[in-house]
């Protein structure tokens, strides 16, 4: 061909293209459409598809076995028992609702002293002789006045505070004694503790009956115990009774 031609057919050829390029393609079916997207063929109105959005995979523990839990125990609440009084170490009532109380047992031959119950002071004692007109009787009330020293069947007691009326005054006091040349000559500090030896009277040592006094006792509850009048009976019938001792101790007079 000429050159003419070549041109001609040139020119042609991109008026083609030129408006080829201003033509829409023709629309698929819907079915062709899906095949021209999977094999990367646009088409001319993409239908809008729905989005899935994947859910995140939990990861696993990266132990080698799973773990059981176990399950937590909720603690139920437990009621507390009352508290039961313990059991008193004395065979008798102490009586802690009282601010001081006084208990002779004329079986040990001890006097008790007490604050709220709890124990102050043992003092060892000694009480009337198991005869008809001498033993101590049981009475409970209260310490009286202070009769301080008194005499009575040829001796001195000192520190001596009235409790009641039996065959005579019944009182706390020193052991009784004899003055002698300025001294004190007290009588049957041996049985104190150990056994009745009094006319009715409860004995205490004279120390523990400045003491006694000191706490001021007058008012204050008081239980004598019965005066186990058997035992005691059984007792001096397999003791002789000693002979009193004798023990001299100076006084300031």
């Amino acid at each position: 061909m000429s050159r003419w031609e070549w041109g001609l057919v040139l020119v042609l050829t991109c008026i083609t293209i030129a408006t080829l390029a201003f033509v829409p393609p023709p629309r698929l079916p819907r079915g062709e459409e899906q095949l021209a997207a999977l094999l990367g063929t646009p088409s001319a109105t993409p239908s809008p598809t729905a989005t899935f959005t994947p859910r995140p995979t939990p990861t696993p523990s990266p132990t080698s076995s799973p773990t059981r839990r176990r399950p937590t125990l909720t603690p139920t609440a437990t009621a507390k028992p009352s508290p039961t009084p313990s059991a008193t170490p004395f065979p008798f009532d102490t009586h802690p609702e009282l601010p001081r109380y006084i208990y002779v047992d004329q079986a040990s031959q001890r006097m008790y002293l007490f604050e709220h119950g709890r124990l102050l002071r043992i003092i060892l004692c000694s009480t009337g002789l198991p005869d008809p007109d001498k033993y101590t009787p049981a009475w409970s009330g209260r310490v009286g006045r202070y009769w301080g020293t008194f005499h009575a069947f040829g001796v001195y007691a000192d520190e001596a505070w009235y409790l009641f009326k039996s065959e005579g005054s019944i009182l706390i006091h020193s052991l009784p004694y004899t003055l002698y040349n300025g001294y004190k000559v007290y009588q049957d500090r041996e049985a104190l503790g150990v056994r009745p030896a009094s006319h009715g009277c409860i004995r205490i040592s004279p120390e523990d009956a400045a003491w006694f006094t000191a706490w001021k006792p007058e008012g204050v509850p008081i239980t004598v115990s019965e005066p186990y009048l058997e035992k005691w009976r059984a007792y001096f019938a397999r003791n002789l009774t000693p002979t009193p001792t004798v023990i001299r101790e100076e006084v300031q007079r």
